[in-house]
């Protein structure tokens, strides 16, 4: 019985960290059109908002879905050793 309710919390907890990186992916692509918006405005200052919110925001959200991927994987990997 131990087992049955570790697998199933372990299950939820990836199911959390899946939808918290499709929440991310979200709004990543909201910031990637921004990006684009900016740029095709062709404005000196749209263009250095556009490289800011690349390198502040999408860039940074990348890397949290890619830590959170990583740990989907541990969370997934524990599961199969049990």
């Amino acid at each position: 019985m131990v087992a049955g309710k570790s697998i199933s919390k372990t299950r939820t907890v990836r199911t959390q960290l899946s939808e918290v990186v499709v929440h991310l992916r979200q709004i990543q692509s909201a910031v990637v059109v921004a990006v684009a918006a900016l740029r095709q405005q062709n404005c000196e200052i749209d263009e250095d908002i556009a490289t800011v919110l690349q390198r502040s925001v999408a860039d940074r959200i990348e890397d949290q879905i890619e830590r959170l991927e990583v740990a989907m994987q541990v969370v997934s990997n524990t599961n199969h050793k049990r």
